[in-house]
């Protein structure tokens, strides 16, 4: 089984359907549910999803019986956490400033700079950052 970081756009995309081009991000949920792939996240991932899918419920593209749902979805989901650690997080302010990034965005590339992981994002400022530190992106299962 292929590791890879899991980037929060593309489970974001799972579950809204009203999304344009789901189909990479559907591809890698497939992947994941069939024990093709094991995705890593950085431990604020499960924070980033729940904030954003509470997002989608206060802008009414979602009902919140729905979000709630999706969060027992990926509860269940076998997930790598990376844990937290000093000398990883003390670089997120650099790649950040470097890339242009958010500093959540950069605790992915952080992540995958630091496994060897190819990484799975539907986030361009995200792809343009892994292109110029050589991560590869991760390729759906044929």
């Amino acid at each position: 089984m292929d590791s890879f970081v899991l980037d929060t756009s593309i489970a974001l995309k799972w579950f809204l359907e009203d999304e344009s081009d789901r189909a990479y991000s559907l591809a890698i949920l497939d992947g994941i549910t069939n024990d093709v792939y094991l995705s890593v996240v950085p431990w604020l991932w499960f924070y980033e999803i729940e904030s954003t899918i509470l997002v989608q419920v206060r802008r009414r593209r979602i009902v919140f019986e729905k979000a709630v749902d999706y969060l027992k979805i990926i509860d269940e989901m076998a997930i790598d956490i990376d844990p937290p650690a000093s000398s990883s997080i003390l670089q997120l302010p650099h790649l950040a400033q470097a890339h242009n990034l958010t500093g959540y965005d950069a605790a992915f590339l952080e992540l995958a700079m630091r496994l060897q992981l190819p990484l799975a994002t539907n986030d361009q400022a995200l792809v343009r950052a892994a292109a110029n530190t050589k991560v590869e992106l991760l390729k759906p299962p044929a």
